[in-house]
């Protein structure tokens, strides 16, 4: 494994947020998209578990709206999935639902060339991965599902 790593040009940058604060820090990178959208992919009730509501009410969702960033969300369909998409016009975000059987217990935050998963297994934890190529894999897997929901 070792002389395989060894030809790889260049490794994906890889952090693991376990923290509130490392929540926070995920979530402001985000807001520095060069694209001015975040793609995302996955369980909303995850995503409310691992930011406050203040946080997002006082500060992220209005800093997010200020830099006129787009949020593109596909999500079980859900009630709190549904209060999401009835929201869509005024936070800036395009909300789609996903069939209910497409259950998720994790999800995905893309921007720029950062992957973010998300998952409670039993804490709730963020792995984040820096890396151009798999970025653009994972948003064209997002854009096929995106197109084929209505």
């Amino acid at each position: 494994m070792h002389e395989l790593i060894k030809n790889v040009a260049a490794l994906p940058d890889v952090e693991i947020g376990q923290t509130p604060e490392d929540f926070r820090i995920i979530a402001e990178r985000s807001l520095e998209v060069q694209e001015k959208v975040i793609y995302y992919i996955g369980s909303v009730e995850l995503l409310l578990d691992a930011y406050e509501q203040a946080y997002e009410d006082s500060y992220y969702i209005p800093t997010r709206i200020e830099r006129h960033i787009l949020v593109k969300m596909l999500a079980p369909d859900s009630p709190v999935m549904r209060s999401y998409q009835a929201s869509d016009a005024a936070q800036v975000r395009q909300t789609k639902a996903l069939p209910a059987a497409a259950a998720m217990d994790y999800s995905v935050m893309l921007h720029d060339d950062r992957v973010v998963f998300f998952a409670k297994d039993p804490a709730l934890y963020a792995l984040s991965i820096t890396s151009a190529s798999i970025a653009q894999t994972m948003k064209a897997l997002f854009n096929a599902i995106w197109e084929s929901v209505p």
